[in-house]
């Protein structure tokens, strides 16, 4: 009796253990920062039907490889995209797109947020 209260109580000790917290690192990655209240790009495609998700890979070649370079390393004074996270680029962007930084951003939110999560780290 005693063996089999003792495998019970391994059993639900591992179970808990195994479950822990909901929230997993790559979720908190996805989404950025938790305490951010700014919506991630992946909220942003998410609200979007899928016939109306550009793909972030047709976004970065017609509009962005030219100043950024095909790996994302800048070409000439144009920073270098590598290394930012796809929420770090996507406020970046929006930034750009509102006259906050120099150049020109045409893009909409639907092509931030796809090029965001493409190009991002």
């Amino acid at each position: 009796m005693q063996f089999i209260r003792l495998s019970l109580s391994l059993l639900a000790f591992t179970v808990v253990s195994a479950c822990g917290d909901a929230t997993s690192p790559s979720s908190e990655a996805q989404t950025g920062s938790a305490t951010s209240s700014e919506p991630g790009p992946w909220d942003t495609l998410a609200a979007l039907p899928p016939e109306d998700q550009p793909y972030g890979l047709d976004v970065y070649t017609v509009k962005c490889v030219s100043c950024h370079g095909n790996l994302g390393q800048g070409v000439g004074n144009n920073p270098a995209l590598k290394g930012l996270s796809p929420t770090a680029m996507q406020q970046k962007l929006l930034e750009y797109r509102a006259g906050k930084a120099a150049g020109k951003a045409d893009l909409s939110d639907a092509e931030i947020a796809s090029v965001s999560v493409y190009a991002g780290e």
